[in-house]
């Protein structure tokens, strides 16, 4: 039966696609997190304690279904010597659903959630991208059972523990020309131009910690960590074209991280109407190092020379980042409540790899959100504005990195990547 509604839920929300908002992190999963900037580790009082701290599932009243729809608009651009493409995948939409029970007569509540805070879908025209990204994507769904137990008003603890599935896509094409570059791929589709898609689902576990400490009625400490997990497409079916010998292989992938998150909040009620919480957040992203497979067999290409192509590697040498996050809320009368937040975040990706399959940039968000109640039934607005500083590298990206390790030389001057996000959010509640 568990069986039965885990392989339901993953029919039901993993056909939406999903979008980059810093790396490939998607941290927000509804509509009064995202009105908040996600400033709700220690505030957060509703059944989505599950996802952003299972340590607060003691906070929320009584027993809740909450159901999320984000809708992501996501607008990225990159430009070089007065060429430009533009990132076609650009409407998206995710969705999240989270359930709290209360266990009579103890001190636990149990919680269940379902939600996507990781994954990519950029798709470009066979342009000038082509050896840089043509379509790639990662989706994942989380379904995630957790507990709290919280022994006094003062602290709660939770852990929650993670069914992760995911699917990707990868396409690209690769100069093979180790003669003449200028000439053998400088035309879209030319002799020496080889095409490559990769494609593979996987399944993964993981699990996220929570705590809560109330030192006082107005005042709330919470700290959580998600741990890393690994999506391993180590049996990805690998499709060839254009100059290679057309083939179907396999493809062993390098684990992709979805890294780890550790987050520490203070949550202040500054009067029985107002209050804030500020989030600092910390992702390792330095373990997202190199996106690399080994192709088997070996393919080869064009059947004249019949060249092996064993592999291909690309470097991605991420850093680590900070995230700083404010939300505060507002009750303007019993069952209307303003929201608002911002945030600032820092780009994982380094100038030298920065690629139109992940653009990006630091970011600054501005948010907004309204909240309504009425007796058992909750209903939360949000939206969020998606800054990113525009970036001009010369790191030969677009070029790409020929199989035969001599670049292709099509694309000279700095690229400029310009990108602009909007999310809009809903989210209804019933309480039982």
């Amino acid at each position: 039966m568990l069986f039965f509604l885990i392989k339901t839920v993953i029919l039901i929300f993993h056909e939406a696609p999903s979008l980059i908002a810093g790396g490939y992190i998607i941290p927000h999963q509804t509509a009064r997190g995202l009105a908040l900037s996600n400033a709700l580790i220690a505030g957060v009082d509703d059944a989505s304690a599950t996802y952003y701290n299972p340590g607060a599932l003691g906070e929320v009243s009584g027993n809740n279904l909450m159901i999320n729809g984000v809708y992501i608009n996501a607008i990225n651009s990159v430009e070089n010597s007065g060429r430009k493409a533009v990132n076609k995948h650009d409407d998206n939409l995710i969705a999240s659903m989270f359930a709290n029970y209360h266990v009579p007569g103890t001190d636990f509540t149990l919680g269940i959630g379902t939600y996507s805070p990781f994954g990519l879908a950029t798709t470009y025209e066979r342009d000038f991208t082509r050896f840089a990204a043509n379509r790639t994507e990662l989706k994942t769904i989380y379904v995630t059972p957790s507990v709290a137990w919280h022994p006094s008003k003062y602290f709660s603890a939770g852990a929650g523990f993670s069914y992760v599935h995911a699917s990707g896509l990868f396409t690209r094409a690769l100069c093979l020309d180790a003669f003449s570059v200028d000439n053998g791929c400088a035309t879209p589709g030319g002799t020496f131009e080889g095409r490559l898609r990769v494609t593979d689902t996987a399944n993964a576990f993981t699990y996220n910690l929570g705590l809560l400490v109330k030192p006082t009625q107005v005042l709330k400490i919470g700290l959580t960590y998600r741990a890393r997990t690994d999506i391993r497409f180590d049996s990805a079916d690998a499709k060839l074209g254009g100059a290679f010998t057309p083939t179907s292989v396999k493809a062993n992938v390098r684990p992709i991280p979805l890294p780890p998150v550790i987050d520490a909040a203070i949550f202040w009620q500054i009067d029985p109407s107002w209050s804030a919480e500020f989030v600092y957040e910390y992702t390792r992203w330095s373990e997202f190092n190199r996106f690399n497979a080994t192709l088997s067999p070996a393919p080869g290409f064009l059947p004249l020379l019949g060249l092996p192509i064993t592999s291909f590697s690309l470097p991605q040498n991420w850093k680590n980042t900070s995230t700083l996050r404010l939300g505060s809320a507002y009750k303007l009368m019993p069952n209307w409540e303003l929201r608002g937040g911002l945030a600032i975040e820092e780009t994982p990706i380094p100038s030298k790899t920065l690629n139109p399959a992940i653009p990006g940039g630091d970011i600054l968000t501005l948010n907004a959100g309204i909240g309504y109640k009425w007796e058992k039934i909750s209903l939360d607005f949000g939206y969020m504005a998606v800054l990113y500083k525009s970036r001009k590298v010369n790191n030969g990206e677009l070029e790409g990195l020929p199989a035969t390790g001599i670049p292709f030389s099509g694309a000279p001057g700095k690229d400029k990547y310009t990108t602009f996000n909007n999310f809009v959010a809903a989210s209804v509640n019933y309480r039982f």
